[in-house]
């Protein structure tokens, strides 16, 4: 399947490239997106830039330097975040950073630590609409942008910011994930999230360019998951790298990229 397939298929049914702009409310989007499915836009805050709200999910920062768009989805999975990356095929979008927590399946990535995904494993069932006759999609591997994701890593490497360069899996749950975890170590996944297969997916068929950035948020492995385990300590540490370090990382990059 291309892109145009799936535009083709919209006006067939009478809707026009205009009419999915407006829907999402993306008239302002910018070159540069960073999209996230829960994290405020004001991680940003402090940051020296003017804020402009296009609507109750979009927000655009300027500076004298550089400019971006923030989607902001609250709201989590494939299904939830797929509508808005497709959108953006018809919007001036160049470039798109995720933004996310991701859960660690190896003692070694602790929480709070950074992890660029070498490809992520697709676990979902909404990337099969990207196929020409919903072929199946699951446990395929999916892949961010080379060039986008090697100047990521280089900015890491430069700052001397540790991180994590591993496969990650997507799920689709995270109640029933616990019952598969040894199907997921098996396939060589060291992170768990729900959403970047399917990103990269559509981005890959709109020519954007796409990598993603995470924070480890509970560690299975060590029995720190999202319900138990996890300190104060742990959870102050993430929310610190958070809010300081991933917003200067994210500049960087679209500075680096333009």
């Amino acid at each position: 399947m291309k892109y145009n397939d799936l535009l083709n298929s919209h006006l067939k049914y009478g809707t026009t490239s205009d009419d999915i702009i407006k829907r999402k409310g993306y008239e302002k989007i910018l070159e540069n997106v960073v999209i996230a499915p829960w994290w405020s836009h004001d991680i940003f805050d402090g940051l020296n830039f003017e804020v402009d709200q296009v609507n109750d999910k979009v927000f655009n920062f300027y500076s004298d330097d550089l400019s971006f768009s923030y989607i902001e989805l609250k709201r989590i999975g494939a299904p939830g975040i797929m509508d808005f990356i497709l959108s953006l095929g018809v919007t001036k979008c160049k470039n798109v950073i995720f933004l996310g927590s991701a859960g660690s399946l190896d003692e070694s990535i602790k929480i709070g630590e950074i992890v660029i995904p070498k490809y992520s494993i697709c676990g979902d069932g909404a990337s099969r609409y990207l196929n020409i006759n919903l072929e199946d999609e699951f446990l395929k591997k999916e892949y961010p942008s080379k060039i986008f994701t090697n100047d990521l890593i280089d900015i890491l490497k430069e700052s001397n910011i540790k991180y994590h360069y591993v496969p990650n899996y997507s799920i689709d749950t995270v109640f029933a994930q616990f019952y598969h975890i040894d199907k997921i170590l098996d396939l060589g996944a060291k992170t768990i999230e729900m959403e970047t297969a399917c990103l990269f997916k559509c981005c890959n068929l709109m020519n954007i360019n796409a990598t993603a950035l995470f924070c480890i948020s509970d560690n299975n492995i060590l029995n720190k998951s999202l319900y138990s385990g996890r300190t104060d300590e742990e959870n102050d540490y993430r929310h610190k790298i958070r809010y300081e370090l991933i917003p200067k990382i994210v500049i960087d990059l679209f500075k680096k990229s333009n």
